[in-house]
């Protein structure tokens, strides 16, 4: 795959374009990540030919947040809802960009993330049409009122939709934190209700145990339409 980095408004932009034309476009939001371990763990599976678009976010309290919420540890800062100009810059000036870099036009364009990336994932696809699969990672779906907003509030209806959690990522003390289990399964429930293509996976281990593994997972899952 052919690489090109590039940066628009301090954001740090990486692509990895498929040669084969018309490739689906695949965007990532990372927090300290090229995404180039994922484009190879991706390129070891068996996907179809797609495009990578990695977009490196720094404040990940501020920029993935759809609204505000309190910090969930002393030592952190709060989510102030940052997440709408983010989707903004993406819509109307990231993947502008990068259209014009790939092979062709992109079948698809799908959306993807871990953490508050897989929350922001399951927002986009609420504010925009533009997205046409989303997978969310390790989601942060404890996220105050999101499942209800979720549930009502689809731009457009996606063809796929992949969610996943570590199976221990619910066994913490944190009054947030330890409802993303039940949340997760309820926006799981949502979607399905909905005539979606979806599905939900357990991983072993906590929310940081093997990212990029569950992300490649993801991923792989929403590019195949055997699955």
């Amino acid at each position: 795959m052919d690489r090109k980095d590039f940066k628009i408004e301090n954001t740090a932009i990486t692509i990895f374009c498929s040669e084969k034309a018309d490739s689906p476009l695949i965007l990532f939001n990372s927090f300290n990540s090229d995404g180039a371990e994922i484009v190879d763990m991706l390129s070891k599976m068996d996907t179809p030919d797609f495009n990578f678009l990695n977009v490196k976010v720094d404040d990940w309290n501020h920029y993935l947040s759809p609204w505000n919420c309190p910090s969930l540890y002393r030592s952190e800062p709060p989510f102030d809802g940052g997440a709408d100009g983010v989707l903004s810059l993406i819509e109307k000036t990231v993947i502008p960009e990068a259209l014009k870099l790939i092979n062709g036009s992109p079948s698809y364009i799908g959306i993807s993330g871990y953490s508050l990336a897989g929350l922001f994932a399951l927002y986009a696809i609420c504010k925009s049409d533009i997205f046409d699969r989303a997978a969310s990672m390790s989601g942060s779906l404890w996220f105050p009122d999101f499942v209800e907003f979720f549930k009502t509030n689809l731009k457009r209806k996606p063809s796929k939709i992949y969610l996943s959690l570590g199976d221990k990522e619910s066994s913490v003390r944190n009054s947030y934190l330890k409802t993303v289990k039940d949340k997760t399964v309820e926006l799981y429930e949502s979607v399905k209700e909905q005539g979606i293509d979806c599905i939900f996976e357990s991983n072993p281990g906590n929310h940081f145990f093997e990212p990029d593994k569950r992300c490649a997972k993801g991923m792989a899952w929403i590019l195949s339409d055997n699955r």
